[in-house]
């Protein structure tokens, strides 16, 4: 059995409040108690040097407020320290360096009742259980706080006393793990469910493409599965615990959405198919190495009909708009951006008769949405991507846009707008802007501005310049929304309105679909994705 002890301060009351996130730098101590019988094992050849990568621990922290420091900062001369007693230049040591924040291991056995070690535990506060990292900045993600879940909390405090005790459901404590992280995974799938049950998805023809789980949103940090056309469930992993217990995450998914009321026909999880899929470069920061068998789909029994493969379509419908998916493949993510419905909806209902242009456009989402749904006179989509422009006038001919003014050209978006503007024949009445991440980190975040003020100069001298149009301007990187407040980008936007001697008026900023849920305790770090509407007035001549 496990047990993390975290310092006793302002950041352990935010993890009792329902932060997530435990980062090196918060834990003060770890310990492992010996459950195994073993008349001749003295705890010595058990003992380990770390809590394994993936396991289930217990997140306490000491009920005993830290002692106060009651001296007056003084050097070893008697000076008074400045700077507070910081230390050399005034500096807290970095919670994301490990150097800094490897915390003490404790080893005891089960039978040693005299041990001062279980004496600290059982003195301390429980904040919730969580899955174990030694090697992440993330020591420990919580997946259920004692706050929220003391039902949940019980049972699983109940599971780990009858471990102690050798009573347990199984002959090693590994089985007890896995019967509490089951229960976990139960608790929080359900959870998930309901909660898009309310949201009305899926909501039988009109949309049954969505984002069941959103990590730490619905409490499990690291996993993401989204379903399309009712069909197919992509599970996208970005965390170790997640690889580590894949099979058990698989096992229990598919006995939820078995009982789920939306595709429960009797029989399990009917026609539903799992397709497990993860990011390398996430998990290889997070201290794990991906491997080939690793990237595979959950299910191998998939394609034994020769009916599923790489080219497998599954049609996904968001609003009623239809859309060829290929969740078999390895291109990028699930083939689908679920993320976008709100927005697409909202600029749909303002394109009645209006000439649109959607830049970066995927699979055709906004343009499709402004036909069908906004009645719009015309449409163009532009992406550098000849798969995306495909798949584009797949979808169109697939809604029966054929016989439409609707068209997709391919074409890097800057180079488009430049010659748009330089033949000065084509303007539009509404723009999307919706590039792919531009500042995947804080570091890249100068050059990312400059190519956004860039883009929206150029859309924005592409509006009718008349009687001005309507922007729909969009960046999906979390340290750009972030920034600020968010004011940051649309300080940018406001920049590039400037440069292009245009008046913009802001008439709404929103972000992801809400089936992309966030943990209020720890918003606004999962914010990633910023859709900003503004009016752009006609050209001062």
């Amino acid at each position: 059995l496990h047990t993390v002890m975290v310092h006793r301060n302002r950041q352990s009351a935010a993890f009792r409040e329902g932060t997530p996130l435990i980062f090196g730098g918060s834990v003060g101590a770890t310990f492992t108690e010996h459950c195994l019988d073993d008349d001749d094992d003295d705890g010595d050849d058990t003992a380990t040097s770390s809590i394994p990568m993936g396991s289930l621990v217990a997140v306490v922290v000491d009920r005993n407020p830290p002692p106060k420091n009651k001296g007056n900062n003084r050097d070893s001369r008697g000076r008074r320290d400045a700077r507070g007693g910081r230390g050399r230049r005034g500096r807290k040591p970095s919670a994301d360096k490990k150097e800094d924040v490897v915390a003490p291991h404790h080893n005891f056995n089960a039978d040693d009742f005299e041990t001062e070690h279980r004496s600290t535990i059982q003195q301390s506060q429980l904040i919730g259980y969580g899955v174990f990292n030694p090697e992440s900045m993330y020591r420990v993600r919580i997946l259920c706080h004692e706050t929220m879940h003391p039902g949940l909390t019980k049972e699983i405090r109940s599971i780990r006393k009858n471990t102690q005790r050798g009573s347990g459901s199984g002959s090693s404590t590994d089985s007890d793990e896995e019967h509490a992280l089951r229960l976990i995974l139960e608790r929080k799938i359900s959870d998930a469910i309901y909660t898009r049950l309310a949201m009305q998805l899926p909501s039988g023809d009109v949309t049954d493409t969505y984002r069941l789980i959103n990590g730490e949103g619905d409490g499990l940090s690291g996993l993401a599965v989204d379903v399309l056309g009712g069909k197919a469930v992509i599970v996208m992993s970005s965390a170790a615990w997640c690889e580590i217990h894949r099979d058990t995450i698989a096992d229990v998914l598919e006995k939820c959405l078995g009982e789920h009321p939306s595709y429960n026909d009797g029989s399990g999880a009917g026609d539903l198919d799992i397709v497990w899929r993860n990011t390398p470069s996430r998990l290889k920061q997070d201290g794990y190495e991906v491997s080939l068998e690793e990237s595979s789909p959950v299910d191998d029994d998939d394609d034994e009909s020769g009916e599923l493969g790489t080219n497998s379509v599954v049609i996904s419908t968001e609003s009623s708009v239809k859309y060829l998916t290929y969740p078999y493949s390895d291109g990028q993510k699930t083939g689908f951006y679920a993320d976008q419905r709100e927005n697409r909806l909202m600029v749909a209902e303002l394109c009645r008769n209006k000439r649109v242009l959607d830049l970066c456009c995927y699979n055709g989402g906004f343009a499709l949405n402004a036909m069908i749904r906004g009645h719009a006179a015309s449409a163009i989509g532009v992406d550098s991507s000849q798969d995306a422009v495909d798949a584009s006038v797949a979808n169109a001919e697939l809604n029966g846009l054929a016989e439409r003014d609707i068209s997709f050209v391919k074409d890097d978006i800057s180079s488009f707008m430049k010659d748009a503007i330089e033949a000065d024949e084509d303007e539009f009445d509404v723009i999307v802007l919706d590039p792919p991440k531009l500042a995947p980190s804080l570091s890249s975040l100068d050059k990312a501005s400059r190519k956004y003020h860039a883009l929206n100069r150029d859309a924005m001298n592409l509006i009718d310049k008349a009687r001005g149009g309507l922007l729909l301007t969009c960046t999906c990187s979390a340290a750009m929304t972030q920034k600020d407040g968010g004011q940051y980008f649309l300080n940018i936007v406001n920049g590039a309105a400037l440069s292009a001697r245009r008046r913009v008026t802001l008439l709404r900023v929103s972000g992801a679909a809400p089936c992309h849920t966030q943990s209020p305790a720890s918003f606004p770090a999962g914010a990633y994705l910023t859709a900003a509407l503004f009016h752009v007035g006609p050209a001062d001549k």
